[in-house]
């Protein structure tokens, strides 16, 4: 069994991620999806990968996928990242939360009777046309029984569980056309769900590994089970390989790019939850669990400076009229980068016309 560097895992996966060197907009964002929580922040993201702005048209949809978040996916792959991580019905805790899984149980639900439930009220409520948050959460506290329904305080009044609405996207029902916007999926989804998952599992490992299943699960929020059978059902497509004394899954064919990975070159400014920095495997990203404290704080993550495929920095950005004022912050003494053009490019994708870069 082979032994991979994390150096070499990480460099792998800087070339599934485009980081190393930008592509067109669709190839980026069919990669692993990218997510748009905070709102706006997939474009940071896209731009960090393609040399063109987001697709015009629909051959991009925005949907509640990976871990229930919005996520900017090919429309023609939708089923890749929502229905191939939903596992079987006595599985689905892992889908909706444990919380709202306990909650329907005390109420006397089952998880699939419950999701059916509200995809009937879904279907049924925007069938005229996408409804705004407040809208779609009035439709279906018109259409659902109180035991569905959970108490807001700050809005005093109730919603649906947002482990249950946020769902619809993963079971193919719901897309989101505008920010905290929902529409009826269209098309419907058709792809064969036996492909869908053997593609799921093949993107991951592709952007992620060398991975263990667990990271997998992790990555979708799915259940741990489901998250194996999607590997073990690639079949001899996949082999092991050890990283950090692991045992850890890669994909057959990639195992060249894996041992002598092309090179990164350039400049990215990463959002703290782009898609490489949110990666399951964080302690090959950062082993050092001083800063990875500081990478991922329960809110108000950092963005991160990568030059060249390292990480060499951090950085945070707030506001000031047309200005982004941009503080950055080197690690472990590393010599930053002229970093102007990136930051300007996303002072503009913020909605700014200029960065003004600061020391932190």
């Amino acid at each position: 069994m082979r032994t991979v560097e994390p150096e070499q895992a990480l460099a792998y996966r800087l070339v599934g991620h485009h980081l190393h060197r930008r592509t067109d907009a669709l190839t980026a964002i069919g990669a692993c999806g990218i997510q748009d929580s905070p709102p706006g922040w997939a474009a940071v993201a896209l731009h960090a990968r393609s040399h063109e702005d987001r697709p015009t048209g629909r051959s991009v949809v925005q949907v509640n996928a990976m871990r229930n978040a919005p996520h900017l996916v090919p429309r023609a792959d939708v089923a890749v990242f929502t229905l191939a991580a939903i596992p079987p019905d006595d599985e689905l805790a892992a889908v909706v939360g444990r919380l709202v899984a306990t909650e329907l149980a005390d109420a006397g639900y089952g998880i699939r009777e419950a999701l059916d439930r509200v995809g009937d009220a879904a279907r049924d409520a925007l069938a005229d046309g996408p409804l705004g948050r407040d809208e779609l959460h009035q439709a279906f506290r018109e259409r659902l029984p109180d035991a569905l329904l959970a108490w807001c305080p700050g809005c005093e009044s109730h919603h649906l569980r947002s482990g249950l609405w946020r769902t619809l996207g993963r079971l193919g029902i719901t897309e989101m056309p505008a920010k905290a916007t929902w529409s009826l999926l269209d098309p419907p989804v058709t792809a064969d769900p036996v492909q869908a998952r053997a593609e799921l599992a093949r993107r991951f490992l592709r952007c992620f590994g060398p991975a263990t299943h667990g990271e997998l699960a992790t990555w979708t929020q799915t259940s741990t089970r489901h998250a194996r059978r999607l590997i073990a059902d690639l079949g001899d497509a996949v082999e092991q390989v050890l990283l950090a004394g692991r045992k850890r899954w890669v994909l057959a064919d990639e195992t060249a790019v894996l041992d002598d990975p092309p090179t990164a070159r350039g400049v990215r400014l990463l959002g703290g939850f782009d898609p490489y920095v949110a990666q399951p495997d964080r302690a090959t990203l950062v082993p050092d669990r001083a800063l990875a404290r500081r990478m991922f704080p329960s809110v108000g993550r950092p963005g991160v400076l990568l030059h060249d495929g390292r990480l060499v920095g951090l950085w945070r950005a707030r506001k000031a009229g047309s200005v982004l004022q941009v503080r950055l912050e080197a690690l472990d003494g590393a010599d930053l980068p002229d970093v102007q053009e990136e930051a300007d490019a996303v002072a503009r994708l913020r909605g700014c016309d200029e960065a003004q870069l600061r020391p932190a």
